[in-house]
C-alpha cells in the first residue's frame, strides 16, 4: 500500500468518525439509527480495503457544515490527485447540492469542481464554471483566471487567453509576475504562426510586434519577424531583426544560424557571412557557429583551412560535435589505415552523439530534440533551450 493510499484511508477514516459524532451533534445527542448503520457500514468498508464504497458511505454520513466543509474538499482533492478524478468530482458536486454553506463556501467547491472537471480533461465544462465564478467571485477572480488561461492556451485559443491574462493584469492591487508578460508574447507568436500560415504578413508582423510589447526579449519574436523579413526579400532588415538575439537570450544564438546564412547567401555575400558569424562567435561562443564558420570556410578555401579553424575552436572549447566534423573532413583526405582507423573513431563518435539529447528544459528536466517553446512536461514558458558543453552548444 502507498503512502498516498494510507493517507487516503486514515482520511475516510477520520471522515466517517466526524460524520458519526458530528452527526450526534447536530441531532442533540439522540444518534440516527440510520446515522450510525452508515457509520459502522463505512468503517467495515475501510477495514476491508474497500475505498470506493468507503467513499460513498462518507458523503452519506457525513453532513455538509461549515465544520465539515475542510474534510470533504480534502478528499476529493486527494482524490483527484490519486486520478480518481469521477469520485473527486462526485465529491464536490455533493458539495455544491447540499444546503447549509455560505457564497464564499459554495464559490470554493464550485472552483475545486472546475479543477476536477480540467483533471478529467472535460475543458467545456471546466470553463463554463471559472467563467461563472470570475463574474461573481472576486476573492477567487484571478485563481479562476489563471485557470481560464491554461484552458485557452490547451484549446489553442489564443485571443481569449490574451484577453484573460489582461484581466489578470489589470488588478492593479496584486503585484502581477513578470510571467504574464512572457506568456503574453507566447500566444502573439502563436497568432502571427497561424497569420503566416496564412500568407497574412500584416497580421503576423502586427502579433510580433505587440508580442515584443509584452515582452522586449521575446526571442520567438524576434525569430519568427526576422524569418518573415526574410520571406519578403528584405534580408538588411532580417538580419537587423536577427542581431538582436543575443542581447534578448544568447543561449538561442544556434536558432538564428540558418535565418543568417539563408539572407547572406540570397544576399551574394559570403565574405560578409564569415565575418558576421566570426563576431557572433567571439561574442557567444557556440558549437554550432563554429560548424558554421568551418562549413562557409570549407567552401572557399578548403577542407584544410576548415579543419584547422575547428581544431583551433576545440583547443578553447572541446565538443563532441566539433570532433565529429574534423574527423569527417580528415577522412576525406585520409588512405591506408589511418583512414581505417578515423572511421572507426569516426563512427564511435557519430554514436555518442546519437545517444544525446539537444535541448533540455531547465525547470523539469524534459529533454528532446526539438525546440518546443512550451514544455510538454511542465508547461512552461521559454524554459527549454538548447544544451551546453562538450554535449551541445
Amino acid at each position: 500500500m502507498t503512502v498516498v493510499d494510507l493517507g487516503l484511508y486514515a482520511l475516510l477514516f477520520f471522515a466517517v468518525a466526524c460524520g458519526f459524532f458530528l452527526g450526534r451533534r447536530y441531532s442533540r445527542g439522540q444518534e440516527s439509527p440510520a446515522r450510525s448503520q452508515h457509520y459502522y457500514r463505512g468503517l467495515n468498508y475501510l477495514l476491508n480495503e474497500q475505498a470506493d464504497s468507503a467513499v460513498d458511505k462518507f458523503i452519506e454520513t457525513l453532513e455538509v457544515t461549515p465544520d465539515t466543509l475542510e474534510t470533504h474538499l480534502a478528499l476529493g482533492n486527494m482524490m483527484r490527485r490519486k486520478g480518481e478524478v469521477d469520485r473527486a468530482i462526485k465529491v464536490h458536486q455533493n458539495l455544491i447540492a447540499r444546503p447549509g454553506l455560505n457564497t464564499g463556501q459554495l464559490h470554493i467547491a464550485q472552483l475545486e469542481l472546475a479543477r476536477d472537471f480540467i483533471k478529467a480533461g472535460l475543458l467545456d465544462r471546466a470553463e463554463g464554471l471559472l467563467q461563472e465564478l470570475v463574474e461573481m467571485a472576486s476573492a477567487l477572480k484571478v485563481t479562476c483566471l489563471e485557470l481560464l488561461v491554461d484552458i485557452y492556451r490547451d484549446e489553442r485559443e489564443w485571443e481569449k487567453a490574451i484577453h484573460a491574462v489582461t484581466l489578470i493584469v489589470g488588478h492593479r492591487w496584486k503585484k502581477v509576475p513578470a510571467k504574464w508578460g512572457v506568456i503574453q508574447a507566447h500566444f502573439c507568436c502563436e497568432l502571427a504562426e497561424l497569420a503566416l500560415a496564412q500568407n497574412d504578413f500584416l497580421s503576423a508582423r502586427r502579433y510580433l510586434k505587440q508580442g515584443l510589447a509584452y515582452d522586449k526579449n521575446s526571442v520567438r519574436a524576434s525569430l519568427l519577424w526576422g524569418g518573415l523579413e526574410c520571406r519578403l526579400s528584405r534580408y538588411n532588415e532580417a538580419l537587423k531583426i536577427l542581431n538582436r538575439v543575443g542581447a534578448q537570450d544568447s543561449d538561442y544564438i544556434p536558432e538564428i544560424i540558418g535565418l543568417i546564412c539563408e539572407c547572406y547567401d540570397a544576399l551574394g555575400d559570403q565574405v560578409g557571412l564569415v565575418q558576421h558569424l566570426q563576431k557572433i562567435l567571439e561574442e557567444f561562443p557556440s558549437n554550432s557557429l563554429v560548424l558554421a564558420v568551418a562549413d562557409r570556410l570549407g567552401q572557399m578555401e578548403g577542407d584544410l583551412i576548415a579543419a584547422e579553424f575547428i581544431g583551433s575552436e576545440l583547443k578553447l572549447r572541446p565538443s563532441i560535435k566539433g570532433l565529429s566534423r574534423l574527423l569527417e573532413l580528415h577522412l576525406e583526405h585520409a588512405v591506408g589505415g589511418a583512414k581505417e582507423n578515423l572511421s572507426i573513431l569516426k563512427q564511435l563518435v557519430d554514436q555518442l552523439l546519437g545517444l544525446r539529447f539537444a535541448y533540455s528544459c531547465h525547470r523539469c528536466g524534459f529533454k528532446g530534440n526539438d525546440l518546443h517553446w512550451l514544455c510538454p512536461s511542465c508547461k512552461s514558458w521559454s524554459s527549454i533551450k538548447p544544451i551546453r558543453g562538450i554535449e551541445g552548444e
